[in-house]
């Protein structure tokens, strides 16, 4: 199989990049030699000329990617490794045809601007094409397979991974997916992509740190907002609250109202206005008149039953959403609202009635300089999920330059910081990820509990 798809333009780019250094990894030059090999992947490793280091310019303070140390070793193990030659084949498995092409694609170049950037010049990777499809995926994972391949970073579907874990799980190899998907694991097959539970559980619990206690869900009838639904239900009796109720919309459908009526017992609430005003106009109280000159501006009485509300959508459904809250009485700033990662979105502020709602969200710190550095690079922005491909990469770089078995520290406890924060792969395959929670503000959005940078460290 012979692959470009602008691969050498991408190595020609690179060519000209500076090289930043890693927090706990030196920073030795490390070069890419292209080459294609007939009926085989496209292949990139070896070492490029050295070139004079620019003389008035400072490294970068942060690093893109910085592997923190096993729980096994000494802080500075990883920097002060012998320097020995090590060879590593990594496979790298995305779909560079087909209809993800362009997300595989972005996927491919974040690994290369990796391994252009962590000093490891015995790491070889390998490029294959799934296709996107499971048979593309088993068929690519057999001849990774076949030409040496030691790890699989990716597939990027589920499907696609339970395509190749067989083939995996036969040879030894460790596969680092880029799937959500928790179900898609087993023996030595991890999902590296933003799990739906961990986002939800970190909302939840600082909204019950913040004092509210009583939850309710709004979500699409899809697998993702099902999946947020549950997690909802999990974290609030994991953290002591209350979930009074979860409803779920069809995003095909073009009103919602019905779903959202129910949600805030509107009828309920309407009732008891009425009711209310009722009484009122049988007494003769002075006082009763001004109190029911008060109530004709409103249309219900009394406030919904939860005071925080999960919204696992965006984009014009999550709009919609607002404007329906907004119609049948929720009030803001007696309910608030959440989100996941699907609100990391700068323009969210653009809606009035979501300012100051709370959502889970990625360390930008990284990410910032990783969207700079491969924009830099290639001319367009890259998706956050190109990063996970970045991150696996430099990972792999990392720990092969330093270990002589360096799969076997996959799963180290003390974890590793990526370009999207702190994050650990754990024995189960599932991965941790240490999150933040933004408020949306007037002027976009703004931490207001940081993630934490290692893990045990309280949020």
């Amino acid at each position: 199989m012979k692959v470009d798809n602008g691969y050498t333009t991408a190595h020609r780019r690179l060519a000209r990049m500076k090289r930043w250094p890693l927090l706990l990894l030196s920073a030795a030059a490390i070069g890419l030699a292209a080459c294609q090999t007939t009926g085989g992947p496209t292949v990139s490793g070896g070492r490029a000329p050295a070139r004079p280091a620019p003389a008035a310019q400072a490294p970068a303070a942060d690093p893109q990617l910085a592997a923190l140390p096993p729980a096994e070793t000494q802080p500075s193990a990883l920097e002060s490794a012998p320097t020995v030659q090590r060879t590593a084949r990594v496979a790298v498995l995305v779909p560079l045809s087909g209809e993800a092409a362009a997300a595989g694609l972005g996927l491919r170049d974040a690994a290369l601007l990796a391994q252009f950037e962590v000093a490891n010049p015995g790491l070889i990777l390998q490029f294959y094409d799934t296709k996107g499809t499971p048979d593309g995926a088993r068929a690519a994972a057999e001849q990774a397979k076949d030409q040496g391949a030691t790890l699989f970073v990716g597939p990027l579907f589920s499907h696609s991974v339970q395509a190749v874990t067989a083939v995996a799980q036969s040879a030894g190899i460790p596969v680092l997916s880029f799937s959500s998907d928790g179900a898609a694991t087993s023996g030595n097959v991890y999902v590296t992509g933003f799990l739906i539970p961990p986002q939800v559980n970190r909302i939840v619990a600082y909204a019950m740190e913040q004092g509210r206690s009583r939850f309710a869900v709004l979500a699409p009838e899809t697998a993702y907002g099902r999946a947020a639904a549950d997690a909802a239900r999990a974290a609030v009796e994991r953290n002591g609250g209350t979930l009074v109720r979860s409803a779920f919309f069809d995003p095909a459908k073009a009103n919602f109202s019905p779903v959202i009526r129910e949600l805030t017992v509107h009828a309920r609430r309407k009732a008891a206005l009425e009711q209310e005003k009722a009484n009122l106009a049988r007494s003769t109280d002075p006082a009763a008149a001004e109190a029911l000159k008060r109530l004709e501006k409103q249309e219900t009485l009394g406030a919904v039953d939860f005071d925080a509300l999960l919204l696992p959508v965006a984009g014009t459904s999550l709009r919609q959403v607002i404007s329906l809250l907004k119609y049948y009485d929720v009030d803001p700033n007696q309910v608030k609202l959440l989100g996941t990662l699907l609100w990391q979105d700068e323009t969210l502020n653009t809606e009035p009635a979501l300012v100051g709602a709370w959502f889970p969200a990625a360390s930008r710190i990284g990410y910032d300089r990783f969207v700079t550095r491969f924009t830099e690079t290639y001319g367009r922005a890259p998706s956050q999920l190109a990063s996970l491909a970045y991150d696996m990469v430099a990972l792999s770089a990392a720990l092969s330059r330093s270990y002589d078995t360096p799969w076997r520290y996959l799963t180290a406890s003390g974890g590793f910081i990526g370009v999207n924060g702190a994050f650990r792969l754990n024995p189960d395959g599932q991965v941790e990820r240490m999150l933040a929670v933004r408020e949306v503000s007037r002027t976009g959005t703004t931490v207001v509990s940081p993630a934490p940078t290692r893990f045990g460290q309280a949020f």
